[in-house]
């Protein structure tokens, strides 16, 4: 034990140098000319939503990408869209600007913040041609804050977080306050499909939808009727008729397969041996946007761009099983730190890859891809990025440039953390429900434990079933009364497994009352080499390691940002604007 902890101790000095010692050492002396890069990002997708890990999933133009690209086994997003893509653009751990807590809401008056780079500013210094398809999801109360003030030659897509993928609208609800009526009026955005209009507490709800969907600036009337994915995939063929020679940045942020569950009917055919209605419809628009994701390929071979292109594949998040989402055999789900709500589904593919055909065991973060690219394009990245150039171990198949990384930290209405360091896994507080979800369509490339061997973990925690497994509703319409009442069911459900700060004494208790105000913080660890499904808390074996742990978990601390979250602000309404989601209130 004393060898990992020196080992362990070095690695906590060296952590501050790790992202400028990687990319000077690292394999990103870009080809000649420079390579087209094509960033695509599924919204919602989970572990076990993709071919190449089910087999019940049709999508035969991503699984050929993926086979004969480079597979990423331990690719890490955070647990929900906005800090996930915050950190994308950014390269920086959402916890250290602010972006750690939640999504931006569309009433929301906040973006990222505008002092930072995004990757788009880069590339396109770089000589790059930069474009953004399909969902932001980084703030636009401000133009400001919108794509094309921030790096983006060309836009075409939404601001908000989800919307009708047919009439490309949003819900507004207002609360309006009855004639004999004594309570003041409340604003909340809703799912479209989920809004209704009751008398509650002398309200009368009203719900209307306002369109979110922009050429640039211009928002288009024009598309009512044509699913999202196909729009955004007709877009990109218009960018690839430019001229091949010119470097090409494209960001293709689907709004697949987030929520609202809609899809053409002739994708849920070909799953109509499943049950579950809602799965069913699921792996219809992952199948939907297999065929834009086609399209996209097709473009680039017929445009010339193909042999020098790098697509980039990730999912934001893990998949919410509540909405048919599937993350088997992870643990958790979206919005969740553990594995099932952080480890995405991820893979490269490129003819300039010399190992194409693998799959690679490299631990990435999401901020990587921002330093990954920029090298490979030539340039140098912006200081103080957390991501670190992983473009040697991606194609050589060599050691991840990395050994440290944070899940998250978020202190805004509890304390939760997670931080990775080699093998070990440690999470701090409450890390959201902690179950193991079976695949709803019954079909995975391992078998599923009959009842009676799922019906209790070693540790205590029940594998229940799809409808109740997620306690986290849609992302943009979660409620803060709703949150609390899922925090304190999550922490019911994980009770069992977690060890408690004075058993590893003095010094790792005051560090956690330090770090999260409290004296009862939950203490859990994992060896995920031994224990990729984080069924076995070690903490109570292993508290070395949990002391060395929490001390490079509050070395971090130092960088922490307050969670920008303001409050909701009327002034965003669409009605505003000619009923069109618009920046121009903050």
């Amino acid at each position: 034990m004393e060898v990992v902890v020196v080992v362990v101790c070095c690695l906590l000095l060296a952590k501050k140098g790790a992202a400028e010692d990687a990319a000077a050492e690292g394999g990103g002396e870009g080809a000649q000319p420079q390579p087209h890069f094509i960033l695509i990002v599924s919204d919602d997708l989970g572990w076990n939503d993709v071919p190449w890990n089910n087999k019940a999933v049709k999508a035969p133009h991503m699984e050929a990408l993926a086979r004969e690209g480079v597979i990423l086994e331990q690719s890490y997003v955070q647990p929900i869209c906005t800090p996930t893509r915050s950190a994308l653009l950014t390269g920086r751990y959402p916890f250290t600007i602010g972006r750690q807590h939640d999504v931006i809401r569309p009433s929301q008056p906040t973006g990222v913040n505008l002092s930072l780079t995004l990757l788009p500013e880069v590339m396109k210094d770089l000589g790059y041609s930069t474009h953004a398809v399909g969902k932001w999801h980084l703030g636009f109360c401000s133009w400001d804050y919108t794509p094309t003030e921030r790096g983006f030659d060309t836009f075409y897509g939404y601001y908000t977080g989800s919307e009708d993928y047919f009439t490309h609208k949003r819900s507004w609800t207002l609360r309006e306050r009855n004639k004999d009526s004594t309570t003041t009026t409340t604003r909340k955005e809703c799912n479209d499909l989920e809004c209704d209009t009751p008398i509650v507490s002398g309200h009368k709800t009203i719900t209307r939808s306002f369109l979110d969907l922009r050429n640039n600036e211009t928002p288009d009337q024009h598309q009512e009727g044509t699913y999202s994915s196909g729009l955004f995939a007709s877009r990109v063929e218009e960018l690839l008729a430019r001229d091949p020679q010119v470097p090409l940045f494209l960001y293709l942020p689907f709004q697949s397969v987030h929520t609202p569950l809609q899809v053409p009917p002739e994708y849920i055919r070909q799953y109509s041996y499943i049950k579950n209605q809602n799965r069913r419809t699921k792996l219809g628009m992952v199948s939907a946007m297999d065929d834009a994701i086609g399209r996209v390929v097709t473009a680039l071979k017929n445009t010339g761009h193909y042999n020098n292109s790098v697509i980039v594949f990730t999912t934001d998040n893990g998949g919410p099983t509540l909405e048919a989402g599937n993350n088997w055999p992870l643990r958790g789900n979206k919005t969740t730190l553990w594995e099932g709500g952080t480890r995405g589904a991820a893979f490269v593919h490129s003819p300039l890859l010399p190992n194409p055909g693998t799959s690679n065991p490299a631990l990435i973060h999401v901020t990587d891809w921002f330093p990954t690219l920029v090298q490979m394009a030539g340039g140098v990245p912006p200081e103080g990025i957390h991501g670190v150039d992983q473009w040697s171990a991606i194609t050589e198949a060599g050691l991840s440039q990395r050994s440290l990384m944070v899940y998250n930290i978020d202190n805004t209405t509890g304390f939760a953390a997670g931080v990775r360091m080699g093998m070990y896994k440690l999470l701090v507080g409450n890390p959201g429900p902690g179950e193991w979800t079976p695949p709803p369509e019954g079909i995975a490339d391992h078998p599923i434990p009959d009842p009676d061997s799922i019906a209790l973990t070693p540790d205590g925690d029940q594998v229940v079933n799809d409808r109740e497994s997620n306690a986290i509703a849609t992302e943009d319409e979660q409620q803060p009364d709703v949150v609390a009442e899922e925090e304190e069911e999550s922490a019911e459900g994980n009770k069992m497994d977690y060890s408690e700060p004075h058993v590893f004494g003095e010094e790792v208790s005051r560090l956690l009352l330090e770090m999260s105000g409290r004296n009862d913080t939950q203490l859990r660890l994992y060896n995920l080499n031994s224990d990729p499904l984080e069924q076995h808390n070690v903490a109570a074996t292993s508290t070395q390691v949990v002391k060395v742990m929490v001390t490079l978990l509050k070395s971090y601390m130092f960088e922490y940002s307050p969670a920008d979250s303001p409050h909701n602000a009327q002034d965003a309404n669409p009605q505003n604007f000619d009923g069109v989601w618009s920046p121009g209130w903050c």
